[in-house]
């Protein structure tokens, strides 16, 4: 049968790989981190666990529903209850849209990366093994590794890492000259931006609220996005402590993107005790996660992309050209992986 590469093992790549597989595709996943997932994470720390990357997974068309409530169904799945409120730069507080809070927001006592190690079982994937280029072989496309190493000949090659680092990858490859000046400035239509996720740890809980989260409308305040972890399940936090997580807004992570976590951490709870005008204790645990590519500012054009690059047995999907929802990363993994197999 013929044989796939898929570089990237995040929402995408995974929804691809069995997309593929079921069509007969024999296919290797690698992926340059030690585990699976990309933006979708969940740190497990002093009896803490939490998502420091993607929230949660709304509800999307047939295709997403169908994996995370029955082909990767799993027993801890949960719909957190609480709605989700806004706030704007001067830190008014007001009720959410009463019809997106009407829809599910999917996610599971253990931590959203559940579904993506549940994904992963089965598939042959090749943790840390970062691929730096590709070469024309006999029958399709040779891999190497950022260390020279030949990783394999494959039929075909599925790219769904960061645009930026598509980009970077497709320009060392030995590609026709113009097709790949023209692939890479279609992936370099791709923007984001960076994300610091900020947990913070209080003895005793902060006070009970109306909402889960709060989320800023006009992108105008240091705090993106502000959740209350142990909203979601009593399994997340150690007894009597509670746990925030704080998105910082993309103008906020540049300035303190090279600050240390102390700095960021005591910022960060000032700003937060401030925003809910809530007295809180000093956080007795704190994380910080920077995320370069945390979320696209701007997409690039799949369909214009693929169109010129599956002549040569390359394609590509993932949030750089469907936005940063878990449901819209894996269903762009099956949608391209049903045009490579037509």
């Amino acid at each position: 049968m013929p044989s796939l590469a898929i570089i990237g093992a995040g929402c995408s790549g995974l929804a691809a790989a069995h997309e593929l597989s079921d069509a007969g595709y024999t296919v290797t996943v690698f992926e340059q981190n030690q585990q699976v997932g990309g933006r979708v994470a969940t740190g497990k720390q002093r009896g803490f666990i939490y998502d420091y990357g993607a929230q949660y997974m709304k509800r999307g068309s047939p295709i997403s529903v169908k994996m995370v409530t029955e082909r990767f169904r799993l027993a801890d799945l949960i719909d957190i209850a609480k709605p989700v409120w806004i706030f704007d730069r001067d830190g008014h507080i007001q009720e959410g849209n009463p019809v997106l809070n009407a829809e599910p927001k999917w996610n599971y006592c253990s931590g959203l990366h559940a579904l993506l190690e549940r994904m992963a079982q089965g598939l042959d994937i090749r943790l840390q093994t970062s691929i730096d280029h590709l070469e024309p072989g006999p029958t399709g496309w040779r891999l190497f590794d950022n260390q020279g190493k030949d990783c394999g000949e494959f039929d075909r090659a599925f790219v769904t890492i960061p645009a930026s680092e598509a980009a970077e990858l497709i320009s060392k490859s030995e590609i026709e000259k113009g097709r790949r000046e023209e692939i890479c400035a279609l992936l370099e239509k791709a923007r984001y931006n960076p994300i610091i996720s900020v947990m913070l740890g209080y003895r005793p809980v902060p006070q009970d609220r109306p909402y889960y989260a709060l989320v800023n409308t006009d992108k105008d305040h240091a705090i993106s996005w502000l959740a209350w972890e142990h909203e979601k399940a009593s399994e997340r936090v150690p007894e009597g402590t509670g746990l925030l997580i704080a998105q910082m807004a993309p103008h906020y992570s540049h300035g303190y993107w090279f600050s240390n976590d102390a700095e960021i951490n005591s910022d960060v709870a000032n700003r937060v005790s401030s925003l809910l005008d809530e007295p809180l204790e000093r956080p007795f645990f704190t994380d910080v996660f920077r995320w370069k590519h945390g979320l696209p500012a701007e997409m690039a054009d799949a369909e214009r992309l693929n169109a010129l690059s599956m002549p040569i047995g390359l394609a590509f999907c993932g949030d750089a050209f469907v936005g940063g929802r878990v449901h819209l990363a894996l269903e762009h993994g099956v949608k391209v992986a049903r045009q490579l197999i037509g």
